[in-house]
C-alpha cells in the first residue's frame, strides 16, 4: 500500500482538477493490480467501489489522506531510510564528479563515460531528481566526446528526458526542450539512421506534454530548427 501511496502522489499535480480517472488507468500509473486498487481506495473512501469505477482527483486526494495518516509510522520509516540514501548518494557523487573532472581533463572521455554511466545507473533511484538529470546530460555530453555508440548514448539521452517529464509540471517539460535542443542535433547527423529515429520519437512523446503546460511555441520552435525544411 505504501507504494501505492508514493505512486499515486507523484502523477496527482499533472491530474487536472475535477476529472475523473477509472480504475484501471490508476492501476496502469501506479503498477498497482486492480484488486488492490479497488482495496486501497475504498478503504481511503470508506465506501465500495466498483471495478468499472471512477474517481475524481479531489476523491484521491481524500483517499491518500486517510491512507497516509493510517500508515504513518511506516511513512516516517520509509523516508529516514529514503533520506540516507540520497546523502549516501550525494556524497558518492560529490566524489564522482571529481574523478570525472581529472579523466575529462586527461582526455581520457571514454573513461570518464564509462565512470558516469555506472555511477548514474547505481544511484539513479536515489540521487534528487535535478542532480540526476543534469548526470544524464554529462552522460550523453562525455558519450559523444568518446565516440560511443549510438544506442548508449540514446538510453542515457531517454531517460533524462524520462526523468523531466516525470516531474509532471512546466519546469520539467522545459528541462525535457533543453535536453533536446542540447543534443538534437548530433541525434539527427547519426548516419545509421537510429539517431534521428530515437529523436523522432522522444519529440512524439513530448508533444502533448508541451501543449498541456502551455510550452506549445517553445516545442514548435524547437522543432523547427532541427528540422528547418518543414
Amino acid at each position: 500500500m505504501i507504494d501505492f501511496i508514493y505512486k499515486l502522489n507523484e502523477v496527482l499535480p499533472s491530474w487536472p482538477t475535477g476529472t475523473r480517472r477509472s480504475l484501471m488507468q490508476i492501476s496502469e500509473i501506479t503498477g498497482t493490480s486492480m484488486p488492490h486498487v479497488i482495496q486501497y481506495l475504498s478503504e481511503g473512501l470508506g465506501k465500495d467501489i466498483e471495478i468499472g469505477g471512477f474517481v475524481t482527483s479531489e476523491e484521491v486526494v481524500e483517499a491518500l489522506d486517510l491512507l497516509s495518516k493510517r500508515l504513518q509510522p511506516q511513512i516516517e520509516e520509509r523516508e529516514r531510510i529514503l533520506e540516507e540514501r540520497k546523502d549516501l548518494a550525494i556524497k558518492s557523487y560529490d566524489r564522482t564528479a571529481e574523478k570525472v573532472r581529472v579523466l575529462q581533463l586527461g582526455g581520457n572521455w571514454h573513461g570518464a563515460f564509462r565512470t558516469l554511466s555506472y555511477f548514474t545507473g547505481q544511484y539513479e533511484e536515489d540521487l534528487p531528481k535535478d542532480v540526476l538529470i543534469s548526470l544524464c546530460s554529462e552522460t550523453v555530453r562525455t558519450g559523444i566526446k568518446s565516440n560511443a555508440n549510438m544506442q548508449e548514448l540514446g538510453q542515457w539521452l531517454q531517460k533524462g528526458v524520462a526523468i523531466a517529464m516525470a516531474q509532471h509540471s512546466r519546469q520539467g517539460i522545459e528541462e525535457a526542450l533543453d535536453l533536446i535542443d542540447a543534443y538534437g542535433d548530433y541525434f539527427l547527423a547519426e548516419e545509421s539512421g537510429k539517431g534521428p529515429l530515437l529523436l523522432g520519437n522522444i519529440l512524439a512523446v513530448l508533444e502533448e506534454p508541451a501543449a498541456r503546460f502551455e510550452l506549445w511555441e517553445e516545442y514548435k520552435s524547437l522543432v523547427g530548427q532541427l528540422y528547418p525544411e518543414t
